[in-house]
């Protein structure tokens, strides 16, 4: 499989294989459990024969053997730890395993974090970092573990790893294989002995390859089923994710134009408020020609302006009249201005009837200004 594919299946198969296949085995085991009852005696019976298993430990100086089950052994005999020169011929052949148990002492156990992403390769993850985690490096110790709990969240995965010294584990199979046995499993009782460890201390190379029964026909079918189930699962999620993709990029293209005529139509917003701006602005102010025409209309015919100064607020008349005095109404008169008022004292010119004056005005401009 494609190393990219894999590592982008690996979430789904950490998040929904896993718990899919051991609820699938839980499944099986209830199933089975539920069907036993149900067969005939003798059927019964030649399963239980099959099924039955050797569990070989030390006690002193002797191997105890034991013949049954998990959950159901008794003891069958005893043999010396130093073996004789043939054989015991009284040992049952056919049966399913031969378990050899470690003793307490031999067998030493630690709880790791480790990330997620090693779980493919733990076990040779564990054998690099062993040094890392136990007194012993890699080859010196038999060694396996339990994935005893996932964080998918914070990509971390609980593991109990089980090691014993292989000088120990050496000696007892050693012992065993003088007596005929063939060990399948090397594991050791928990604390309270109520039962064994889930993990097998025997290297891998010398585990011997076992028949093909229906049962582990089906045990391996069922990975492949559940690996068939993720899939059908996983590809249609992969093409809506596809498809998300694709109308997400249509939606971020459509974005960015929204976004551009979006600023075009302010820009064209603020051309238009400077325009009206200019239109207004013109419209308020106070053009000179019309403060002029209006000066003209309201002075009387008996008053002359010599100069006229206009400023932005202010206008000013300076010139010669014969009524001076009414200038200031005059003026006041105009809706153009406002707060008329003599700039200096007007005086009359000699020898005539006009005075020359000097006044001026507040220009009244618009709320817009």
């Amino acid at each position: 499989m494609n190393v990219d594919v894999r590592h982008a299946l690996q979430p789904l198969r950490f998040r929904y294989a896993a718990p899919l296949q051991r609820r699938f085995v839980e499944f099986w085991s209830w199933w089975t459990g539920q069907l036993h009852p149900l067969l005939p005696k003798n059927v019964r019976d030649a399963i239980a024969q099959r099924r039955q298993k050797l569990f070989v430990e030390t006690d002193g100086n002797e191997l105890q053997v034991c013949l049954g089950t998990y959950a159901d052994a008794r003891e069958i005999l005893r043999l010396p730890c130093d073996a004789p020169d043939a054989p015991h011929s009284d040992l049952p052949r056919d049966v399913q395993q031969t378990i050899l148990l470690l003793p307490a002492d031999k067998v030493l156990t630690k709880s790791l974090t480790m990330p997620l992403a090693t779980e493919e390769n733990l076990r040779e993850v564990l054998a690099f970092e062993m040094d890392q985690h136990t007194p012993f490096p890699a080859s010196k110790v038999y060694y396996d573990f339990v994935v005893t709990g996932r964080d998918t969240d914070g990509q971390k995965i609980s593991v109990d790893l089980v090691y014993s010294p292989q000088s120990a584990v050496d000696a007892l199979l050693e012992s065993t294989s003088l007596h005929g046995f063939t060990v399948d499993v090397v594991t050791s009782r928990s604390r309270d002995g109520s039962n064994l460890h889930g993990v097998n201390l025997l290297p891998l190379e010398r585990r011997r390859s076992r028949r093909i029964t229906v049962r582990r026909l089906n045990v391996v079918l069922a990975p492949l089923a559940a690996v068939l189930l993720v899939a059908a699962i996983t590809i249609p999620i992969m093409q809506k994710n596809s498809a998300i993709r694709s109308v997400e990029e249509q939606v971020q293209a459509a974005a960015v134009a929204a976004r551009e005529g979006s600023q075009l139509r302010q820009d064209l917003e603020k051309m238009a408020d400077a325009s009206r701006f200019l239109i207004e602005k013109k419209q308020s102010e106070v053009l000179a020609v019309q403060l002029i025409d209006e000066v003209s209309r309201i002075l009387p015919d008996h008053t002359w302006v010599g100069r006229l100064d206009l400023s932005y607020s202010e206008l000013q008349l300076q010139g010669q009249s014969s009524a001076s005095a009414s200038l200031i109404a005059i003026i006041e008169s105009s809706p153009r201005l406002e707060n008329a008022r003599f700039r200096s004292p007007v005086v009359q010119i000699p020898g005539t009837n006009m005075d020359r004056f000097h006044l001026s005005a507040d220009i009244v401009r618009s709320a817009a200004q």
